[in-house]
């Protein structure tokens, strides 16, 4: 019994259960776990450095304090990526658009959005021109126009993807009424952030290619009974 109350009682069991917690955030696979075993072992060495001698190791726990607010900072990044912690209501209403985005990458792509209250009727696509821009509804307002036809757009629909995607001229005419809400995205800043980060790459092209999908699952050919022979009801 004394042999384990002097082993408990000493400096040395702070050096063992460091080097336990340095092994099992090795043997994680997990980041964010692996990152708080780093931070727990490095504050054992801490106290180690600390009561190990009469006199503080004051080098070696500099040196600790350093590796520790290192992996701190990463740690907060990683949280940062993972949870929706410290954003508005507007940009949680948001990131509902952005089923596929995890917070970090919503984060990143609201960097270079810009939020616009529209104050006057504007003309957001011209049909057949490349917009050179990428739109988001906020509110209700929006008209599209295709030839003779007019549709109103609902909240949460991506205007000018195609033309990002394919390039080409915009597909259509919208336009957003006095009174609306919407975000832009410069399409040449939105490009080099995807040339830059494969993983923001991907998850833009499969965000805006399920909008496609859906916008082409709720449209319905106007002449298609046109198509049928005429003894065919």
């Amino acid at each position: 019994m004394p042999a384990i109350y002097n082993y408990f009682t000493s400096a040395e069991v702070f050096v063992h259960i460091a080097t336990i917690c340095y092994v099992l955030g090795l043997l994680t696979r997990k980041e964010l776990i692996l990152r708080i075993f780093l931070l727990l072992g490095t504050t054992f060495y801490i106290l180690y450095y600390f009561y190990i001698t009469q006199s503080p190791l004051w080098d070696a726990i500099a040196a600790s304090v350093l590796i520790g607010a290192a992996n701190i900072v990463v740690i907060w990044r990683i949280i940062r990526e993972r949870s929706t912690v410290g954003m508005s209501e507007e940009m949680l209403s948001l990131y509902r658009s952005f089923p596929n985005f995890n917070p970090g990458q919503f984060r990143k792509m609201m960097q270079l959005a810009r939020i616009v209250r529209n104050c006057d009727e504007s003309l957001l696509l011209d049909e057949g021109v490349a917009p050179g821009k990428l739109f988001l509804t906020i509110s209700p307002g929006f008209n599209v126009i295709r030839g003779t036809q007019h549709a109103e757009l609902d909240p949460g629909t991506f205007l000018g993807e195609i033309s990002f995607l394919l390039g080409g001229g915009a597909t259509a005419t919208v336009v957003a009424r006095q009174g609306s809400d919407y975000v832009v995205w410069n399409t040449d800043a939105l490009e080099k952030m995807m040339e830059k980060s494969p993983a923001m790459a991907n998850a833009i092209t499969v965000l805006l290619n399920k909008d496609i999908a859906r916008k082409l699952a709720v449209s319905f050919p106007t002449r298609a009974t046109s198509m049928l022979p005429s003894n065919v009801t």
